[in-house]
């Protein structure tokens, strides 16, 4: 049985991640590397294909013989511009035209048992959409006005499906809930992460304070309480499309959520992200963040997907890390 990979954006937080756990699954794995390789990984079935999704004949020839395609190059945009043509303009060419390319490679190619896309929590608007009952595959895609980063994932999911209508393609979605690992999970406590939330009056208080790692932040909605994200780490984000391709035939033609078990509450862990940091914290209230939860049941029913790794857990290891390099 032909097990290799083609797999984009391996460099990348959850890419190489999976590239370690499909390497040591015994896959072939073909990467490629357009600015940068693989960090620490060396192995006798990953092969380098140097190109650039936007470079269609070097993609043509890297998915030649491969039985899966892994898709997850991407450019990143946490809270994006609203309408910045020459922003917008990269995302398009990254996420449609780049995609594109990688499709028609696929389709070219032929014996390609399964083409797995990372989109997206962002196409329902995790955070900024209100939810009363948890987010399922079902839930009607909402980008969020504004976002193009949204808007281009959410257009890429009707390509993938519309070629496996069109050209029996066989895909599998994940949309992809908001991770970090431990190398950056402290940022997300800094009053930079969230500046642009902040009303304009309270960045004026409030910045003198936190900013600069003066102090660590708390979220608080506008209503005063603490506001709850579901925040993953990059492992268990990379364990879902692992387990996509091992479990190729139930994942064919499926869009799966993969996101943290659940959403944690920020006032419950800024105490020990402040005394960790050896600074003061404070609570601030954001502009835009609603209550949501990400379901991750059909995840685990089909794939077996368990996330192991508790945001605790994460601040724990990167204060870990912290102390270790200082």
């Amino acid at each position: 049985m032909n097990k290799t990979v083609f797999l984009t954006g391996g460099a990348g937080r959850i890419g190489k991640r999976v590239l370690r756990l499909l390497l040591d699954s015994g896959y072939t794995v073909k990467v490629l590397v357009h600015e940068h390789e693989p960090d620490g990984i060396v192995s006798d079935n990953m092969v380098l294909v140097r190109g650039d999704i936007l470079d269609a004949e070097c993609l043509l020839e890297a998915v030649q013989g491969c039985q899966f395609v892994c898709h997850l190059a991407a450019i990143f945009d946490m809270i994006g511009p609203t309408n910045f043509e020459k922003e917008n303009d990269r995302m398009f060419e990254n996420h449609v035209k780049g995609t594109f390319n990688l499709l028609e490679a696929a389709r070219k190619a032929g014996g390609i048992d399964l083409f797995v896309y990372a989109s997206s929590d962002a196409v329902f608007s995790a955070i900024y959409k209100k939810y009363d009952e948890p987010v399922t595959e079902e839930v009607e895609v909402f980008p969020r006005p504004g976002r193009f980063y949204a808007l281009a994932k959410a257009l890429v999911e009707t390509m993938c499906i519309n070629y496996q209508k069109v050209f029996g393609l066989p895909y599998t979605i994940i949309r992809v809930g908001w991770c970090l690992d431990e190398d950056d999970v402290l940022e997300s406590f800094t009053y930079e992460f969230w500046e642009s939330l902040i009303d304009a009056k309270d960045r004026e208080v409030i910045g003198p304070k936190l900013a600069n790692g003066k102090g660590a932040m708390a979220l608080l909605y506008e209503n005063g309480e603490s506001v709850a994200l579901q925040l993953a780490h990059a492992q268990d984000i990379a364990s879902g499309f692992a387990l996509a391709i091992e479990k190729h035939e139930q994942a064919k033609n499926q869009i799966f959520n993969i996101a943290a078990e659940a959403p944690f509450r920020s006032l419950d862990v800024i105490d020990r992200v402040a005394k960790g940091l050896g600074v003061s914290w404070e609570g601030v209230k954001v502009v835009g963040p609603q209550p949501y939860l990400i379901s991750n049941e059909k995840a685990g029913r089909m794939l077996g997907y368990r996330p192991q790794i508790t945001v605790e857990k994460m601040i724990e290891m990167a204060l870990a890390k912290r102390n270790t390099s200082s």
